[in-house]
């Protein structure tokens, strides 16, 4: 499943986060990986439904503590 966020921090343009919930993360609590170059978060079931919501405050949080790397590739993900 994917969905597109767009926000707007202060001052500058918009931006739009391609969420995409993967499965094999649902075994993991950290919220979720950033692909910085390509705007794109991989997130387990839980954060994909923050990310659905309306609650932007919620949104914004979770944006900000995904964790950023340069590729994500699910099956180099270390399952607990």
């Amino acid at each position: 499943m994917k969905l597109t966020w767009t926000f707007y921090p202060k001052g500058e343009p918009g931006i739009t986060l391609s969420v995409i919930y993967v499965p094999q993360l649902d075994a993991f609590s950290a919220a979720g990986y950033l692909e910085v170059d390509t705007n794109t978060a991989y997130v387990n079931w839980t954060n994909f439904r923050v990310f659905d919501s309306t609650d932007q405050s919620a949104k914004k949080s979770l944006f900000g503590s995904l964790i950023r790397v340069d590729r994500f590739n699910t099956s180099t993900v270390a399952l607990p």
